[in-house]
Protein backbone atom coordinates (compact mmCIF):
# COMPACT_ATOMS: atom_id res chain seq x y z
CA UNK A 1 0.00 0.00 0.00
CA UNK A 2 1.46 3.35 -0.93
CA UNK A 3 1.93 6.23 1.51
CA UNK A 4 -0.98 8.29 0.10
CA UNK A 5 -3.48 5.47 0.68
CA UNK A 6 -2.16 4.96 4.20
CA UNK A 7 -2.65 8.66 4.99
CA UNK A 8 -6.20 8.58 3.58
CA UNK A 9 -7.10 5.49 5.60
CA UNK A 10 -5.63 6.99 8.76
CA UNK A 11 -7.56 10.26 8.23
CA UNK A 12 -10.78 8.32 7.68
CA UNK A 13 -10.21 6.42 10.92
CA UNK A 14 -9.62 9.64 12.88
CA UNK A 15 -12.74 11.38 11.61
CA UNK A 16 -15.09 8.41 11.76
CA UNK A 17 -18.19 8.74 13.95
CA UNK A 18 -17.39 5.47 15.67
CA UNK A 19 -15.29 5.90 18.80
CA UNK A 20 -13.30 3.14 20.45
CA UNK A 21 -12.22 3.62 24.06
CA UNK A 22 -11.51 1.31 26.95
CA UNK A 23 -12.96 -1.73 25.22
CA UNK A 24 -16.17 -0.13 23.96
CA UNK A 25 -17.28 0.90 20.49
CA UNK A 26 -19.76 3.79 20.74
CA UNK A 27 -21.74 4.35 17.56
CA UNK A 28 -24.11 7.03 18.88
CA UNK A 29 -24.17 9.43 21.83
CA UNK A 30 -26.83 12.12 22.12
CA UNK A 31 -28.80 14.28 24.55
CA UNK A 32 -32.50 14.90 23.94
CA UNK A 33 -34.01 17.86 25.80
CA UNK A 34 -37.47 17.54 27.25
CA UNK A 35 -39.57 19.44 29.75
CA UNK A 36 -37.63 19.54 33.03
CA UNK A 37 -35.30 16.73 31.96
CA UNK A 38 -32.63 15.56 29.54
CA UNK A 39 -32.49 12.02 28.19
CA UNK A 40 -29.02 10.76 27.34
CA UNK A 41 -28.72 7.84 24.96
CA UNK A 42 -25.65 5.98 23.79
CA UNK A 43 -25.45 2.96 21.54
CA UNK A 44 -22.60 0.48 21.93
CA UNK A 45 -21.80 -2.07 19.24
CA UNK A 46 -19.31 -4.02 21.37
CA UNK A 47 -17.88 -3.99 24.89
CA UNK A 48 -15.01 -5.81 26.54
CA UNK A 49 -13.47 -5.54 30.01
CA UNK A 50 -16.10 -3.02 31.16
CA UNK A 51 -18.17 -2.96 34.35
CA UNK A 52 -20.22 0.08 33.47
CA UNK A 53 -20.59 3.78 32.73
CA UNK A 54 -20.72 7.04 34.68
CA UNK A 55 -22.56 10.14 33.48
CA UNK A 56 -21.22 13.68 33.95
CA UNK A 57 -22.82 17.12 33.47
CA UNK A 58 -21.38 20.59 33.15
CA UNK A 59 -22.73 24.12 32.72
CA UNK A 60 -19.57 25.43 31.02
CA UNK A 61 -18.29 22.41 29.08
CA UNK A 62 -15.13 22.30 31.23
CA UNK A 63 -16.01 21.51 34.86
CA UNK A 64 -18.03 18.29 35.01
CA UNK A 65 -19.86 16.72 37.97
CA UNK A 66 -20.79 13.05 38.21
CA UNK A 67 -24.57 12.53 38.20
CA UNK A 68 -25.03 8.85 39.04
CA UNK A 69 -24.00 7.53 42.46
CA UNK A 70 -23.19 4.01 41.21
CA UNK A 71 -22.00 3.16 37.74
CA UNK A 72 -24.58 2.07 35.16
CA UNK A 73 -23.79 -1.65 34.71
CA UNK A 74 -22.95 -3.21 31.36
CA UNK A 75 -25.82 -5.22 29.89
CA UNK A 76 -25.34 -8.95 29.41
CA UNK A 77 -25.02 -10.48 25.98
CA UNK A 78 -23.37 -9.52 22.76
CA UNK A 79 -24.35 -7.30 19.86
CA UNK A 80 -25.60 -3.74 19.83
CA UNK A 81 -26.85 -2.35 23.16
CA UNK A 82 -28.62 0.91 23.94
CA UNK A 83 -28.15 2.70 27.25
CA UNK A 84 -30.26 5.55 28.60
CA UNK A 85 -29.88 7.91 31.50
CA UNK A 86 -32.48 10.57 32.35
CA UNK A 87 -31.23 13.71 34.10
CA UNK A 88 -34.22 14.94 36.08
CA UNK A 89 -32.17 17.41 38.13
CA UNK A 90 -32.33 20.31 35.67
CA UNK A 91 -33.42 23.41 37.62
CA UNK A 92 -31.56 26.16 35.83
CA UNK A 93 -33.27 28.84 33.70
CA UNK A 94 -34.42 28.24 30.13
CA UNK A 95 -31.82 28.83 27.49
CA UNK A 96 -28.96 27.48 29.59
CA UNK A 97 -26.78 24.95 27.83
CA UNK A 98 -26.08 21.65 29.58
CA UNK A 99 -23.03 19.59 28.57
CA UNK A 100 -22.82 15.84 29.12
CA UNK A 101 -20.16 13.16 28.80
CA UNK A 102 -19.78 9.54 29.80
CA UNK A 103 -16.98 7.68 31.49
CA UNK A 104 -16.09 4.01 31.09
CA UNK A 105 -15.47 1.95 34.23
CA UNK A 106 -13.16 -0.98 33.44
CA UNK A 107 -13.25 -4.29 35.31
CA UNK A 108 -10.14 -3.24 37.25
CA UNK A 109 -11.92 0.01 38.34
CA UNK A 110 -9.76 2.22 36.16
CA UNK A 111 -11.73 4.91 34.33
CA UNK A 112 -11.49 6.42 30.90
CA UNK A 113 -13.46 9.44 29.71
CA UNK A 114 -15.26 9.33 26.41
CA UNK A 115 -14.00 12.28 24.38
CA UNK A 116 -17.28 13.32 22.79
CA UNK A 117 -19.32 15.88 24.75
CA UNK A 118 -22.96 16.47 23.83
CA UNK A 119 -24.93 19.59 24.64
CA UNK A 120 -28.57 20.56 24.90
CA UNK A 121 -30.87 23.26 26.32
CA UNK A 122 -33.89 21.77 28.10
CA UNK A 123 -37.12 23.65 28.72
CA UNK A 124 -37.70 24.34 32.41
CA UNK A 125 -41.16 24.98 33.86
CA UNK A 126 -41.57 28.15 35.93
CA UNK A 127 -42.43 26.15 39.07
CA UNK A 128 -39.27 24.07 38.72
CA UNK A 129 -37.22 27.20 37.98
CA UNK A 130 -38.50 28.82 41.21
CA UNK A 131 -37.76 25.65 43.23
CA UNK A 132 -34.25 25.56 41.77
CA UNK A 133 -33.67 29.15 42.89
CA UNK A 134 -34.88 28.36 46.41
CA UNK A 135 -32.58 25.32 46.64
CA UNK A 136 -29.63 27.40 45.42
CA UNK A 137 -30.08 29.86 48.32
CA UNK A 138 -29.41 27.07 50.86
CA UNK A 139 -26.30 25.57 49.22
Amino acid sequence: MNFKKQVILFAFFLFSTVYIFAGAVITEFRADAGLNQVELKWVVSSESNLKGYNVYRSFDGVNFVKLNSNYIPVKAGSGEKTYKYIDRSVFKPDGRTFYYKIEFVNINDSKTEYEKVVETSPEISSARHTWGSIKAMFR
